[in-house]
Formats: C-alpha cells, sequence, structure tokens
C-alpha cells in the first residue's frame, strides 16, 4: 500500500469563480467536478487542491486567516514565469512574487479569491 497525495479541502464562497481561478490563473486542471455538492478537485503536477461550497462565515474566516498549503517545486523562477502575467493582474496583496527565505528557501505566496494561502516552495 501506498499513499499517492493529499489536497487541502478549501472551503469557498463562489464555486464557479474558484474554478476560473484554479483553472485560468493557476493552470490547474479540474479533475473532478460536482457542482450539485459544491465541490471540484485541481491537480498541477503532483499537486492537488479541492474546493467545497461554504456558507458558514467561520469556515470563510478561518480560509482567509488560518489555511494555507506549503506547495514544493522544482523551480519558483519557472513557475512565476509562467504565471506572471496572470498573477501581477490579481488585486493588491494577493500575490508576493518569488523571494528568498533567511532559512534557506525560495518562495512565492499567492492567495485563492477567499485568502487560501498557497505557498509555493524551492528548497
Amino acid at each position: 500500500m501506498s499513499l499517492r497525495g493529499s489536497a487541502p479541502i478549501v472551503a469557498v464562497s463562489d464555486v464557479a469563480q474558484s474554478i476560473r481561478f484554479y483553472t485560468e490563473t493557476m493552470g490547474f486542471t479540474q479533475v473532478i467536478d460536482n457542482r450539485d455538492y459544491g465541490y471540484a478537485l485541481f491537480q498541477r503536477g503532483e499537486a492537488m487542491i479541492a474546493i467545497v461550497n461554504a456558507a458558514d462565515e467561520q469556515a470563510l474566516l478561518a480560509t482567509r486567516t488560518n489555511v494555507s498549503a506549503q506547495i514544493w517545486v522544482e523551480s519558483i523562477d519557472a513557475l512565476w514565469a509562467d504565471l506572471k502575467n496572470k498573477l501581477e493582474a490579481l488585486p493588491e496583496g494577493r500575490v508576493r512574487a518569488p523571494f528568498n527565505q533567511a532559512y534557506g528557501t525560495r518562495e512565492m505566496h499567492v492567495k485563492c479569491p477567499d485568502g487560501f494561502l498557497m505557498l509555493f516552495t524551492e528548497a
């Protein structure tokens, strides 16, 4: 038996908006679309992210303030080059361009429309 991966399940306020964000802006492929249940799953490489529709303000608050995922990449600069034009069009405060961390990693940060933070990391 082997584990094949994991996917954070992110509470979102608008499933259609989130689908556009992950597919059009972030370049993920949608592998499950179950809008009847307010659920979708996305994959890019080995990274996966699931979304679920939430009307509960506490769940959406958690997404904005406490939910994040670290996604490991081979080259932050290549990912940035691929996404730069679309990421730079996002509202201020949603993207942090590649930078070096004091503890030895290179990262870039992107927040989804509901505030879920993705820390793309190259070691």
